[in-house]
C-alpha cells in the first residue's frame, strides 16, 4: 500500500516537471531574422563549384599568347607620320611589344583589335544589371592575363617592372620594331575611326639605298611660311645701309683686293688719286693717306675708315722712277709689293659703355643743335645733315675730351637701332641694336624716303632721299628691347628732334614712329671708335685733320 503510493507520488511528480519543461519550451520564442517571413518563396540555389584553374602554356619565343587562336601575318612596314601623337590607351601594349622586341629581332605581332574608348581614361559609366542566374560555363575558361591575378600581384616584380617601364618610355632611343608596330596601331585605329583605308604610300615606301631610310613624308604646299614683301638682305641687314659688303665689312672687301691672287689692271698706284679702283666714286668713307721714298723705292700708304666704322690700311711700294705712263707689270711681285690689314665693324656695345657715351657727347651735341633754335639762321650751309656734322665736329675745341667718330655719309657713331615700313605702314620691321634700353638726348636720327602720317590729311616726307636731325628728349620704347631683338618702328614711340633745311632754318619738331609708313630710318649713338685703342684714336684724329 505504502509503495503503491509512493509510485503515485513519483509519476504525479515527473508528469508536472515534463509539463512545466514542456510549458517552458513553448513560451520560449526564436529571434526573428531566424523566421521565415516569405515562406512561399523558395531559397536560391547554391552557386556552381568553380572550375578548376589551368593556367595557359608559356609563351613561345616568336609569337605572343594574348589568345589561343592563331595570329595573322605581321603587316607592312609603315612610314611615320608626322602629327600623330600616342594616347593612353597604348601604354600597356607598348610595353608588351617592347618586351617582344628584345625577345626576338622578329616583327612584333598584329596588335588586338581595340575599342574606341581608352582604358585609362576617367570617364565614369553605369554598372551594368547583374544577371538573375549564374550560367555554368560549357566549355574550358577563357584566358587570363597573368598580370591580373591577385596571388601573383606581390610577387610578380617583372609585372611592377614593365609597369615603371611603361611610365618611363624613352621615345628619343625607340627600337625600328617598336616605332614600327606603334604605327601599325595608329593605321589601324585612324581607319577603324575614319572608315577609309589609311596606311603607308607606296612612293614613300621606296628606300634609300644610300642611307638605308625611307623618306621623309611631303610636306603640304599650305604649311608653307608667307614670304614677306621686303626681305633681308643675306647678311642679315634689313636697311638699305650701309652698303651691303660681300664679305663680313667693307674693310675685308678691300684687303682681299690686295691679295697676291687678285689681279691688278692696271698701275693705279702711280697715279695722283692714291684711292686704289674698288673705291673710286664710293661716298661712305673717309681717308687720309701719305708716301715716302728712300731715293729708290716709293710707298704709299693709306688709311681708310668706312661707313660700317670698319677700317683697313693699306701700302703699296713699287720703283720711284715708275710713272703712269711707264709700261710694267703690277702683278709682278718682284717689283711691286702690296699689303693690307683691316679691322672688322665694331661689335655692338652694352649698356654700360653706351651711356658713358651718352654722357660724355649727348647733352653737348643736343644743346648745340638748340643753340640755333628759334633764331632764324641756319648751322653752316644749312643742310640738314650739317646741323648734326658741326655738333659732332664741335669737340675739337675740347682737347680734354676724347675726340667722338667723325660722321661719314649717313653714319654718326654706334648704330642704336634701324627700322623699315611699307604698304602704308601694314608693314614694319626693326632690329635694336646695344645694351641701352632708350634713344638718348643728343642722339642722331637719319632717314631715307620716308612718310610719317600727322592725321587723317597730312604728312611729313623725310628725305629726298635723306634727312637727318638730332634727338633733343630721351624715347623710352613701348616694349622691352635688347641687342639684336626684333623691334618694328610702331613699338619706339614718338622722336622729338632738331632740324633743319636749305628752305627752313632750325625747328623743333615731333614724329610718331608708330606713324611710319613707308622709308627707312636709323638712330645713331656719337661715339669713340673702338672704345679707346691709342692707334684707332690717332687716325681718328688724323682723319678730322684732312
Amino acid at each position: 500500500m505504502a509503495s503503491e503510493l509512493r509510485n503515485k507520488a513519483a509519476k504525479v511528480k515527473d508528469a508536472g516537471v515534463t509539463k512545466i519543461v514542456n510549458t517552458k519550451d513553448k513560451m520560449v520564442s526564436q529571434p526573428s531574422k531566424n523566421i521565415n517571413w516569405h515562406a512561399e518563396i523558395k531559397a536560391k540555389p547554391p552557386p556552381p563549384p568553380k572550375p578548376e584553374y589551368r593556367p595557359p602554356p608559356p609563351p613561345s619565343r616568336t609569337s605572343s599568347t594574348a589568345s589561343n587562336q592563331a595570329k595573322p601575318p605581321a603587316p607592312s612596314v609603315p612610314i611615320r607620320r608626322t602629327g600623330s601623337s600616342a594616347s593612353s590607351s597604348l601604354a600597356t601594349s607598348r610595353s608588351v611589344a617592347s618586351e617582344a622586341s628584345l625577345v626576338s629581332p622578329s616583327a612584333p605581332p598584329r596588335p588586338p583589335p581595340r575599342s574606341t574608348h581608352s582604358a585609362a581614361s576617367h570617364s565614369l559609366s553605369p554598372s551594368p544589371p547583374l544577371p538573375t542566374s549564374i550560367p555554368v560555363p560549357s566549355g574550358p575558361p577563357p584566358p587570363i592575363r597573368r598580370e591580373t591575378r591577385p596571388d601573383l600581384l606581390a610577387s610578380s616584380s617583372k609585372i611592377q617592372h614593365s609597369a615603371a617601364d611603361v611610365d618611363r618610355i624613352d621615345w628619343a632611343n625607340l627600337s625600328p620594331a617598336d616605332k614600327r608596330a606603334f604605327f601599325s596601331w595608329l593605321d589601324e585605329f585612324f581607319s577603324r575611326h575614319l572608315g577609309i583605308p589609311v596606311g603607308p604610300h607606296e612612293r614613300a615606301q621606296t628606300k634609300d639605298a644610300s642611307r638605308g631610310q625611307a623618306p621623309p613624308p611631303r610636306i603640304s604646299a599650305a604649311s608653307r611660311p608667307t614670304v614677306p614683301s621686303h626681305p633681308p638682305t643675306s647678311d642679315g641687314s634689313i636697311t638699305s645701309y650701309p652698303p651691303h659688303p660681300e664679305h663680313g665689312s667693307s674693310a675685308e672687301d678691300l684687303a682681299r683686293y690686295f691679295l697676291p691672287t687678285t689681279f691688278w689692271d692696271s698701275p693705279w698706284y702711280t697715279e695722283e688719286n692714291v684711292l686704289p679702283p674698288p673705291l673710286r666714286g664710293n661716298q661712305h668713307l673717309t681717308w687720309t693717306g701719305s708716301w715716302w721714298s728712300d731715293g729708290r723705292t716709293k710707298t704709299l700708304s693709306v688709311a681708310t675708315l668706312f661707313a660700317d666704322l670698319s677700317m683697313c690700311w693699306y701700302t703699296v711700294s713699287f720703283p720711284q722712277n715708275y710713272t703712269p705712263n711707264t709700261s710694267h707689270d703690277p702683278n709682278d711681285p718682284r717689283t711691286i709689293q702690296r699689303h693690307a690689314a683691316y679691322l672688322p665693324r665694331p661689335s655692338s656695345w652694352d649698356r654700360e659703355r653706351l651711356v658713358a657715351a651718352h654722357q660724355t657727347y649727348g647733352e653737348t651735341i643736343a644743346s648745340f643743335a638748340e643753340s640755333f633754335e628759334g633764331t632764324g639762321r641756319h648751322c653752316a650751309r644749312g643742310e640738314c645733315w650739317d646741323l648734326a656734322d658741326e655738333a659732332i665736329k664741335s669737340f675739337e675745341q675740347y682737347d680734354w675730351v676724347p675726340k667722338p667718330v667723325p660722321s661719314i655719309s649717313r653714319t654718326h657713331g654706334h648704330l642704336i637701332y634701324e627700322g623699315r615700313a611699307a604698304d602704308k605702314g601694314r608693314t614694319q620691321v626693326g632690329r635694336w641694336r646695344g645694351g641701352d634700353d632708350r634713344v638718348r638726348r643728343g642722339d642722331i636720327v637719319e632717314w631715307r624716303k620716308a612718310r610719317v602720317s600727322k592725321g587723317p590729311y597730312a604728312w611729313s616726307t623725310l628725305g629726298d632721299p635723306e634727312h637727318t636731325a638730332v634727338v633733343v628728349a630721351d624715347m623710352v620704347p613701348r616694349t622691352a628691347v635688347a641687342d639684336g631683338l626684333s623691334v618694328p618702328p610702331r613699338e619706339l614711340g614718338t622722336l622729338e628732334v632738331v632740324e633743319q633745311s636749305v628752305r627752313s632754318p632750325p625747328k623743333r619738331e615731333r614724329y610718331d614712329l608708330s606713324q611710319l609708313e613707308e622709308g627707312e630710318v636709323w638712330v645713331y649713338r656719337p661715339s669713340r671708335h673702338g672704345g679707346g685703342d691709342p692707334w684707332l684714336s690717332w687716325l681718328v684724329f688724323s682723319l678730322r685733320r684732312t
